[in-house]
């Protein structure tokens, strides 16, 4: 049952291309801009400013949203399935990317970016594992 009470965010609410044009050409401009401001708010809590770190953090995870949102407005895809799908492509790309990084840093002996690229390897590969788990369970669920 549909509560109509509620405004809900649909995906792919712009139909005209001029607006998704304009819509796309923003999000392109603002690639990173919620990682940026968590970058600040990694190294303000570096620095001892817990207060601002936590307040710079706020922002990013709203930016976030607001990023989000409008993906869906652009209607990016319709179809979680499909959506799933392509962030599976992307995370294998990444987990190779960050692998050849890893392999790299530890070749010149750079061992705190081989840190964090081996766990930022780990953590994709366990992030494909869900999300494969999850998409099997609902292609499981549909027959």
């Amino acid at each position: 049952m549909e509560n109509k009470s509620y405004p809900m965010h649909e995906l792919g609410i712009a139909k005209s291309e001029d607006l998704k044009y304009e819509i796309k050409s923003y999000l392109d401009n603002k690639t990173h801009s919620s990682a940026y401001l968590k970058v600040c708010s990694n190294e303000l809590k570096r620095l001892g400013h817990m207060d601002l770190s936590l307040v710079m953090e706020s922002i990013a995870h709203a930016k976030l949203n607001f990023e989000a949102m409008l993906m869906e407005a652009f209607g990016m895809k319709e179809d979680i399935r499909l959506n799933l799908n392509n962030v599976l492509v992307r995370a294998e790309e990444d987990v190779k990317l960050a692998r050849k990084i890893a392999d790299l840093a530890m070749e010149k002996k750079e061992w705190e970016v081989y840190n964090l690229m081996y766990e930022l390897a780990k953590t994709e590969a366990e992030n494909l594992t869900a999300i494969m788990g999850v998409l099997n369970r609902m292609i499981k669920d549909r027959n």
